[in-house]
């Protein structure tokens, strides 16, 4: 048992040495390939090299950071509030739901700039493939009870 433990510790230590031995020897070759020795005075500096920076695409904002109302124009009574509640257990900002007159489509309408939100919240919702996004303008809001706060309003439909 003794004898495993001490070829092992054996190896580990030929290992580290080969490896300082691999570095040094590394160094060493790239410091001669440039004449290891420092740019005689006057040289001109290489010019920087350019970079560039580029940004990720920016995803839609998290769910705590998106005020939904949702509304209920399924013709039935009790649906916001089920709808409301599971966009809450998803970190969504929900608002107090209520009810419009009944239609046959569920919609997710968003503030301008919003439509990866609008997906985020169609996904989240899981109304299926029938649902569509559309826009929040202020005249939708204007007609829309409680959608003043909202960035978001989800209206489910009968279909």
């Amino acid at each position: 048992m003794l004898g495993a433990f001490a070829r092992g510790t054996g190896l580990v230590a030929v290992a580290l040495v080969i490896g300082i031995v691999l570095l040094q020897w590394s160094d060493a070759s790239t410091d001669a390939a440039a004449g290891g020795q420092p740019p005689p005075a006057g040289t001109p500096a290489a010019p920087p090299e350019a970079t560039t920076t580029t940004t990720a695409p920016v995803g839609p904002r998290p769910p705590a950071q998106v005020a939904v109302l949702v509304l209920n124009g399924t013709g039935r009574n009790a649906q916001a509030k089920p709808m409301a509640d599971r966009l809450a257990v998803v970190g969504y900002h929900t608002l107090t739901p209520g009810t419009v007159s009944k239609r046959a489509d569920s919609i997710v309408l968003c503030r301008p700039g919003l439509d990866k939100e609008a997906a985020a919240l169609l996904a989240a919702a899981g109304l299926g493939s029938a649902a569509t996004a559309g826009t929040l303008d202020a005249a939708a809001a204007a007609a829309l009870p409680g959608a003043g706060d909202a960035d978001c309003a989800v209206i489910l439909g009968s279909g």
